[in-house]
């Protein structure tokens, strides 16, 4: 029974085409065409930008989200023993767009054909899913474009993959994948001509501005909520629009303008959901290494002619500035010293929360570009009690109830009872140099507690004063602060704590709360876990405190 009212509040909030096209393609399967790939002649110019570290070590090893394994025969391609996202990242030929991979051209091109030769269309695997498949098309024809010289094997392959994708969109799921697949149809379109390549193009531009206009909010944040995807999807749009520069005839005016015009809104937000290290924050799936690094995207953007909005904001140290990013729900407050950075946002689109986590109201800070309180990030994916988790309330700077998680995250990719948020109220008062906000959700409501969690925030320039409410009835609360490996507990009692961090000491007081330190994990990168500390904070009344403060040594 439990199960059954799992599947029902995760089914009910998905859009009528995607169970359509779940049913349809149980009883539809591409058909295995055989195309011959002729290249298109280059109308304009294509910028060459590397993104990513080297994959493809030698003829056999690889190395992929910090684990390394080898390829020896047709099987390893599919071997049941690796986690399904390495083998998708085996098929996905990042390395064509690595650094240093225009000296590895004769490598790549082993590898390809390596590819052709041991994974038949009519083969089930990996690569033949048309999410590998997106990927893949377009780091093809990135590499093709940037001097790796394809053969006709490699044309007619890269012909009847697109062909096979073109059948087989996953409009069942929608969301990220849906855009990758008609970004690979873009890319193939435009790459090679002839009567099949304007079909796919024609599918790939059918919906692309119609998705991009759903996934990239009125404040330039994607509705995935997380700021590694973010950067995905702002990473597929400077290759779409590089693509765009390189064939201009071929794509519409309209459709160029609004692709570069959600690039400049995608920069923005990137920076200031970002800490002063210059990198990410991690909210929601989130960790380093998977998406290029804000300083390589600004680079791409740059080239591609996006100069102005580049421009970094200065910070006042004597001044706080507070960003509503009111369309997808975060609030960032920044000065020269201070990064904070707090989760009002829903847990994502309604109808495709796979990347959210329960963390609904959390924060991250940073001081002087060193990150002092952390979400714990992700280190894998799939069904598991660790993937469980790290998406669970606890691993987050936040506050569980009755031992639950604030949105009923379960499975590797599902949410079903899931926490909305209510009286968001965003404000600042200038003359005094202090911000408030503040909201609250009803997570635990909708799972048939009878309370309420509100939070507020009041952030001057050295200080930030954090005020709980659990609103209603309730048998136990925890809130819980995650210390970054860099953070060191110098002292700590039932109310007070002091915490150092190179160049800084911070003094933390609770009221409402007795507080512990306990060992924990940090996740920066897929395959990677490090040792930290976090502070748990036993609620003892309804209301709970606290007080803030810092000071640079």
């Amino acid at each position: 029974m439990k199960k059954l009212v799992l599947y029902f509040h995760t089914i009910k909030y998905l859009k009528f085409t995607q169970l359509y096209h779940r049913v349809l393609k149980r009883f539809t399967h591409p058909k295995i065409n055989l195309i011959q790939g002729e290249r298109c002649d280059i109308s304009g110019q294509w910028q060459v930008k590397e993104l990513c570290a080297q994959k493809f070590i030698n003829e056999t090893d690889v190395k992929f989200l910090n684990h390394v394994g080898s390829v020896e025969n047709i099987g390893d391609w599919n071997k049941a023993t690796k986690e399904k996202l390495w083998l998708y990242n085996l098929h996905y030929f990042d390395d064509l767009n690595s650094f240093g991979s225009q000296s590895r051209h004769e490598l790549q091109r082993h590898w390809i054909n390596k590819w052709i030769d041991e994974n038949a269309p009519d083969s089930v695997g990996n690569g033949w899913e048309p999410y590998p498949i997106s990927l893949r098309l377009v780091n093809w024809v990135k590499a093709f474009l940037s001097g790796l010289s394809p053969s006709n094997k490699m044309l007619d392959s890269l012909a009847q993959q697109a062909d096979f994708l073109s059948q087989d969109l996953e409009k069942h799921l929608l969301g990220n994948h849906y855009f990758v697949n008609l970004k690979a149809l873009i890319f193939a379109g435009c790459f090679l001509e002839g009567t099949e390549a304007s079909k796919w193009l024609a599918i790939g531009l059918k919906d692309f501005e119609r998705e991009l206009n759903e996934q990239v909010l009125d404040d330039g944040g994607s509705f995935e909520l997380t700021p590694m995807y973010h950067a995905i999807m702002l990473t597929d749009l400077l290759d779409l629009y590089n693509l765009f520069q390189a064939f201009p005839d071929r794509i519409p005016y309209s459709t160029i303008e609004i692709t570069k015009n959600k690039i400049i809104k995608m920069l923005k937000w990137l920076e200031l959901m970002s800490h002063s290290d210059g990198s990410i924050s991690f909210f929601n799936d989130a960790s380093f290494g998977i998406a290029p690094s804000n300083d390589i995207l600004r680079e791409y953007a740059y080239k591609l002619g996006f100069v102005s909005v580049l421009e970094k904001i200065k910070y006042s140290p004597n001044e706080l500035s507070v960003f509503d990013l009111e369309s997808t729900g975060y609030v960032s407050v920044k000065s020269a010293e201070l990064d904070l950075i707090a989760d009002l946002a829903e847990v994502g689109p309604s109808y495709i929360p796979g990347h959210a986590h329960a963390d609904s109201l959390s924060f991250e800070m940073s001081l002087g570009g060193r990150r002092i309180f952390v979400n714990s990030g992700s280190s894998l994916y799939g069904a598991s009690n660790e993937r469980l988790r790290q998406r669970g309330t606890s691993a987050h700077n936040t506050v569980e109830v009755n031992g639950k998680n604030s949105s009923e995250v379960w499975s590797g990719f599902r949410v079903a009872r899931r926490a909305s948020i209510r009286n968001r109220v965003v404000g600042q008062v200038s003359s005094e140099q202090k911000v408030q906000f503040s909201a609250e959700h009803n997570g635990y409501k909708k799972q048939g507690m009878s309370c309420i969690h509100y939070r507020s925030w009041e952030v001057l320039l050295s200080s930030c004063t954090i005020n709980d409410e659990i609103i209603g009835d309730f048998n136990s609360a925890f809130g819980y602060l995650h210390l970054h490996p860099e953070v060191v507990i110098a002292r700590i009692s039932v109310d007070k704590c002091t915490l150092s961090v190179d160049g800084y000491e911070i003094q933390l007081e609770i009221e409402g709360a007795q507080l512990n330190a306990e060992e924990s994990t940090w996740h920066p990168e897929f395959g990677i876990v490090k040792p930290s500390q976090k502070l748990c904070l036993k609620y003892s009344q309804s209301r709970v405190t606290y007080k803030i403060n810092w000071k640079k040594l």
